[in-house]
C-alpha cells in the first residue's frame, strides 16, 4: 500500500535519516529526532529510540508494508509547511509529558478527508523504541479506506490545503458529502 501528497516537491529517493545528533530529550540522555531531516523519505523505523522535539513532529506516510517489521516511510514535515491535502495519512508524534520517570511518546495517526483531519487512532505512554510499530495498524486501516473511498469516486479534496495546526480542521468521523454517489435503499440500484 502506497501514499503520497500530490506536493510536485515530494521527493522518493528512499534515503535514510542523518545519524541522530539532534539536542538530548528532557532527561539529558535521549537524542531527539534531528531537525535537519530533509524532504526525502524516511524509515520511520529508524527513528525508534529518538525523542520527538518538546513541540512535536508530523510525518507524512509515504508508504506502509502492513506486516510488522515490514517498510514504512514518511517525509518529516517541517514547521514553515504543516499542511496537508487530501488523501494524505499523518502521524504525530510528540513527549507525553504526563509520563514522570523514563520518557515517553504520545502518537497519533491523521487522514485526510474532504479539508478535514480525522483523527484514527491515538496512544499516549508509548516508548520512544515502539512506537512506530504500534501505530501500524490504525495506519494501514486508514491508507485501506482512503483507497476505497478513491476507487469509489469519493472526492477526498486533494487540491485543498488543510493546516495541520489549526484545530477547526480536525472533525470525528468520515465528513459529510465526500462520496460520489448515494447509497441505494435496500432493493435499489444506486443512480
Amino acid at each position: 500500500m502506497d501514499t503520497s501528497s500530490p506536493d510536485p516537491r515530494a521527493g522518493r529517493a528512499g534515503r535514510q535519516p542523518p545519524s541522530a545528533g539532534g539536542p538530548a530529550g528532557p532527561d539529558g540522555g535521549m537524542p531527539g529526532i534531528p531537525d535537519a531531516l530533509d524532504r526525502d523519505d524516511l524509515d520511520v523505523l529508524a527513528l525508534a529510540g529518538l525523542a520527538p522535539p518538546p513541540d512535536g513532529d508530523w510525518l507524512l506516510v509515504t508508504s506502509l508494508e502492513s506486516q510488522p517489521g515490514g517498510g514504512f516511510t514518511a517525509q518529516h514535515l517541517h514547521r514553515h509547511e504543516l499542511h496537508a491535502h487530501g488523501g494524505d495519512v499523518l502521524v504525530r508524534v510528540a513527549p507525553d509529558t504526563g509520563c514522570p520517570g523514563q520518557p515517553k511518546v504520545r502518537a497519533q495517526v491523521w487522514a485526510v478527508m474532504g479539508g478535514r483531519l480525522i483523527l484514527t487512532g491515538n496512544w499516549d505512554r508509548q516508548s520512544p523504541d515502539d512506537w512506530a510499530e504500534q501505530v501500524r495498524p490504525a495506519i494501514a486501516f486508514a491508507m485501506g479506506t482512503i483507497t476505497e473511498l478513491e476507487e469509489s469516486g469519493a472526492d477526498l479534496g486533494p487540491l485543498r490545503l488543510v493546516r495541520l495546526d489549526d484545530p477547526d480542521a480536525a472533525t470525528v468521523g468520515v465528513p459529510f458529502g465526500i462520496t460520489a454517489r448515494r447509497a441505494a435503499a435496500p432493493g435499489r440500484q444506486a443512480g
